[in-house]
């Protein structure tokens, strides 16, 4: 009991989720009587195994951020139907062929699986080095399971949370009927510029076409709100090819640092570049030099240029809906950015580059 009130406790407090994660992966640690907790990420297509929270330090054995192949890990295991999978003596249990006992000595494993919309998101396991003289009983696993559904609650909720904000703030600014009465306009005003020359008629014919591209963008940004169904290795450098093609910017340039595999939608990652792009140019000048890479710390890319960057005050603002510093436009292509790392699970961050222009770091990619 004093255990569970120690949880519900952590779980109660307003934090990061990997911090709140961490504490709670403390709690079970404790109770347990292992050494360390982790929380994963696993994608079994990838052979992907990443700790996303951990209560090793940073330089310890098994950190937060480590990555390693799933195959050499229990957790491969307690994806693959046995779960929970309870391991007090490897060596007793005739578990000491094993490849996740030949890589890292782990002689204690509990591993719970977690799921995030009814898929796969990755797995709880407490370890340690040396085994316990007991195995792990039926009220132990249910505490550790009762970790598991909570941290699986708190990542639903991150995301649902997420996804109805977007689309609540879009249902109040566009909508199916809209288009209806713009293609009326639209069509009049053909009509009428087919028997006479106006610059007011063509003012208004531009004026209209500009309100189709701008309900474009905001049902495109509503679209980014539905999560991803199924994702695929995507080549950086392909991508950014294929999405710099469309930039209409004969100053303009961009390089590819580094190329970067990464499991994506493809898709909707194009929006994410195009619209990344769109933004470099309309803020960096025709001539603006854009440069793509994969970040050097953690697993994701980068999208920098050499403009006139962003102020640092204004650098969380940048992806909310309706903010622009342009002239034109509704102040959504950032908005389309940040819809399409929400729904992959990723994080976003704007930043400067070296040259003094806007970077965009996007982290937490699935990296192969």
């Amino acid at each position: 009991m004093e255990a569970r009130e120690r949880l519900y406790e952590v779980m109660d407090r307003d934090l990061p989720f990997e911090e709140k994660a961490t504490q709670a992966l403390a709690v079970g640690e404790a109770y347990l009587g292992v050494e360390n907790g982790h929380l994963t990420r696993i994608d079994p297509e990838s052979d992907y195994w990443k700790a996303i929270a951990s209560t090793d330090p940073a330089d310890g054995t098994f950190p937060a951020g480590l990555q390693l192949d799933l195959e050499d890990t229990y957790c491969r295991r307690t994806i693959g139907g046995e779960a929970p999978v309870r391991l007090h003596e490897v060596r007793n249990q005739g578990w000491d062929d094993d490849p996740a006992f030949q890589r890292h000595g782990l002689h204690c494993y509990h591993g719970s699986t977690i799921t995030v919309d009814d898929e796969l998101f990755g797995t709880l396991c407490f370890v340690s080095t040396e085994p316990r003289a007991e195995p792990f009983d039926d009220d132990e696993t249910l505490f550790a399971e009762l970790i598991a559904r909570m941290l699986e609650t708190e990542l639903q909720e991150e995301r649902t949370d997420a996804k109805i904000e977007r689309l609540d703030q879009f249902a109040s600014v566009v909508s199916h009927d809209l288009r209806s009465p713009l293609n009326v306009a639209q069509g009049r005003v053909d009509i009428e510029r087919s028997t006479r020359d106006s610059d007011h008629l063509e003012i208004a014919a531009r004026s209209l076409d500009q309100m189709e591209d701008l309900i474009a963008d905001v049902l495109t940004m509503a679209r980014q709100g539905h999560e991803i169904e199924g994702t695929e290795l995507v080549s950086l450098d392909a991508i950014v090819e294929e999405c710099w093609d469309a930039v209409r910017a004969d100053g303009a340039s961009v390089s590819v640092a580094a190329e970067l595999g990464f499991k994506a939608d493809p898709g909707r990652t194009r929006h994410l570049f195009s619209n990344l792009f769109r933004n470099c140019v309309e803020h960096g000048g025709a001539d603006v030099s854009v440069r793509v890479g994969a970040l050097d710390d953690r697993d994701g890319f980068y999208v920098e240029d050499d403009g006139p960057g962003i102020p640092e005050s204004d650098r969380e603002q940048v992806f909310e809906t309706g903010y622009t510093t342009g002239a034109e436009g509704l102040g959504l292509g950032l908005a389309i950015v940040e819809g399409v790392v929400d729904a992959h699970g990723w994080a976003i961050a704007a930043g400067e580059s070296a040259e003094g222009g806007a970077r965009f770091e996007v982290s937490g990619v699935v990296v192969p």
